[in-house]
């Protein structure tokens, strides 16, 4: 059930995963991101124990087999736990997947659980585990996930009536976790404002995984202002097609600003359920040869090189949630164009690298690409101001500042057994 790697002295900590493992043809595959943040976290403690469902599939782009990794060299011991959202594997195991917990808990110095919040969720058994034997333990929030279910939901009656049940009941353990938590750590401004308040101890952490070396480079940054001054205006967006980003509101603002005379090269990067009535759409609206829709990138200085030449990130995203892709852009010095939010607004304010709308309001995004059209020295200006946003979020420096709100606000394991 788990791959021990390497035990150390020190404070230890478990932390359950929201992306699967996928065990295939004898090899463990992590994503990507995922042993990135693993490394990072085992900077500031001696072992690391994570625990994810693992799923005997072949892994999708983006994942990792732990020998080619590295994470070998590092502390960490892999948990693979059941598919809990298949309901027969959920039923027949969570018994045994909370006494795996508790036996994890007795010997870590720190519990930190993932909430996703729907039945079959294992950070959310792993809590209430803790909860059940008053064991310190932290919990953490990507996204209000409640809400982006509620969202997401398909076309017709059925689909938003089953989105309102299941919202419902992620909402109801969103908040008697948040209720029972000793920390809660709440990925971004938006994040925050939405669960804090029902909790008595929650922090703003980010989740960053780029480095100093992953900002734009100064000669580049310089050859990138020049261009802006003319040509057509570059757009980009990188992400999955779910109705949770707002891809048809964004191939609509791209064909509205075409139609009013703005010449603009678009590229998506990323696939998703929406991608083809994007793409479709794009089509019916006479835009298809303004957009690149390129799937999914599993390189990631691909993923970087079209963000660095791009001069707007425009984004439409329709729930309440923090996405990294905004620091990315940033980083890129790329500015900020897209539905308001707390995240999204603490991003802008910090140097005015953006304009935002209210959700929903295409006509207003259309009206900012008209506006950094026209007046190149504003785009410029907006440029300039995004290179100096964010410094201070990348993976160190937020890994650093998680780990230590970790060691200064939960309390450690009473029942330690070394």
């Amino acid at each position: 059930m788990h791959t021990s790697l390497q035990t150390a002295n020190g404070p230890s900590v478990l932390l359950t995963l929201t992306a699967a493992f996928h065990r295939w043809d004898g090899s463990l595959y992590l994503e990507d991101q995922t042993i990135s943040g693993l490394k990072a976290w085992s900077d500031h403690f001696s072992r690391i124990v994570a625990a994810s469902v693992c799923l005997e599939t072949p892994p999708p782009p983006g994942w990792s087999s732990i020998s080619a990794s590295g994470l070998t060299d590092f502390p960490i011991e892999l948990v693979e736990l059941p598919n809990g959202y298949d309901w027969a594997d959920y039923v027949k195991n969570r018994s045994a997947v909370s006494d795996r917990f508790l036996e994890i808990m007795r010997r870590c110095t720190y519990n930190l659980f993932a909430i996703g919040g729907w039945i079959g969720d294992w950070g959310m058994t792993g809590a209430l585990t803790a909860q059940k034997y008053a064991l310190p333990h932290g919990i953490w929030f990507d996204r209000v996930e409640s809400q982006v279910i509620l969202n997401s939901s398909g076309p017709g009656l059925r689909s938003r009536v089953l989105a309102q049940i299941k919202s419902a009941v992620v909402r109801f353990n969103e908040r008697r976790l948040l209720k029972h938590a000793d920390l809660a750590l709440l990925h971004g401004r938006t994040v925050f404002e939405q669960l804090g308040p029902l909790t008595r101890n929650p922090h703003i952490v980010e989740d960053i995984h780029l480095t100093d070396d992953d900002r734009i480079e100064p000669k580049l940054f310089e050859r990138k202002v020049k261009d802006a001054a003319s040509g057509p205006l570059r757009v980009v967006y990188a992400g999955r097609a779910t109705a949770m980003k707002g891809p048809l509101d964004w191939v609509e603002i791209i064909a509205d600003a075409v139609r009013k005379g703005v010449d603009l090269r678009a590229d998506w990067l990323g696939d998703g359920e929406l991608l083809d009535d994007m793409k479709a759409l794009a089509l019916k609206l006479g835009v298809a040869d303004h957009i690149t829709f390129h799937g999914f990138i599993a390189d990631r200085a691909v993923v970087l090189d079209v963000l660095r030449k791009a001069h707007v990130l425009l984004f439409c995203h329709m729930t309440d949630e923090s996405p990294r892709i905004l620091i990315e852009a940033l980083h890129s010095a790329t500015p900020l164009v897209g539905y308001a939010d707390p995240f999204a607004r603490t991003l802008v304010e910090e140097n005015q690298a953006g304009l935002l709308s209210v959700r929903s309001d295409k006509s207003a995004l259309t009206s900012a690409m008209m506006q950094l059209n026209a007046n190149r020295k504003m785009l410029q200006g907006l440029i300039t101001a995004a290179e100096a946003s964010a410094k201070h979020l990348t993976r160190d420096e937020v890994f650093k500042h998680r780990s230590e709100i970790v060691k200064d606000e939960l309390a450690a394991n009473p029942l330690l057994t070394k």
